[in-house]
């Protein structure tokens, strides 16, 4: 299967999650939230599952151990960093289990050194079930509506099955393109492409360095800007690299892999 061309317009919408999480902890600073700005956060968070889904699905081509390692190349760096740096900043003892997405936490949990990381846990987790999520994104309908409701009976006696329906519909909906002039223009664009290290440190600076909201949240968007073009470009690069020697056993040149559409996606949030 070739890799499809990268759809831009979903680096506009990675990038107005990222804002909105950033705008969401400007406004509520803190762990405590009023419920309806935490379900705004959460919505977003999980939109962000669901453009995993739909990104990773629609790159699907290569085998799942490669996979693994070049998500986790991909992903731990910045998350790694953030989560160092909150220690730090908290002056808290590490908890260096979590530094490997466990024990695995949920909205619901009580984070007190940075809230958004809760994401990355699910995300690093759920690629386990990749394979699943494309089998249910590339089969008819019935499928994927078969395996949401699964996911939603399974939340009963585990509540982390409830965000692999986010995943799944994400996968379905990678058959579909989206368009737009507006997530296509320079804002929503530079805004996805610092989103997985804005995700991931704006609360340490809005939290921890005292700063009024005029300097603070830009001086967060400088901060992403940075880890981006250093840490996050690394990581893009070096999991290219790992995910074409595992499937083809051999350096890969870089035209090979210039038009790469899973490398420069997040995670997450989710990447997030």
């Amino acid at each position: 299967m070739m890799i499809p061309k990268r759809n831009q317009a979903l680096d506009g919408v990675r990038g107005l999650l990222a804002l909105t999480v950033l705008i969401i902890h400007a406004v509520a600073p803190g762990p405590l939230v009023p419920a309806y700005i935490a379900l705004i956060g959460g919505a977003a968070v999980c939109a962000f599952f669901a453009l995993s889904g739909l990104v990773l699905t629609r790159a699907w081509n290569q085998g799942f151990i490669a996979f693994l390692a070049r998500r986790f190349v991909r992903l731990w760096p910045v998350y790694a960093l953030c989560l160092g740096a909150s220690f730090i900043l908290a002056h808290h003892q590490p908890i260096w289990t979590q530094f490997f997405w466990w024990p695995l936490i949920t909205l619901r949990d009580k984070i007190v050194n940075d809230p958004p990381a809760w994401s990355l846990c699910i995300e690093a987790w759920a690629m386990l079930a990749m394979p699943f999520f494309v089998w249910c994104g590339r089969g008819p309908f019935y499928r994927a509506l078969i395996a949401g409701v699964a996911c939603l009976v399974a939340a009963d006696l585990n509540p982390y099955f409830f965000f692999g329906i986010f995943f799944i519909a994400g996968a379905w909906l990678s058959r579909f393109e989206l368009r737009s002039a507006f997530l296509e223009s320079a804002v929503p664009q530079w805004l996805g492409h610092v989103s997985y290290p804005l995700y991931l440190s704006h609360y340490l600076v809005l939290r921890y360095l005292g700063l009024p909201l005029v300097v603070s949240v830009p001086l967060a968007l400088l901060v992403a800007a940075v880890l981006t073009e250093t840490v996050e470009k690394w990581s893009i690069s070096t999991s290219r690299r790992v995910g074409h020697y595992l499937s083809h056993g051999v350096r890969p040149a870089r035209k090979v892999i210039a038009g790469d559409v899973e490398g420069s996606q997040p995670a997450a949030v989710t990447t997030a």
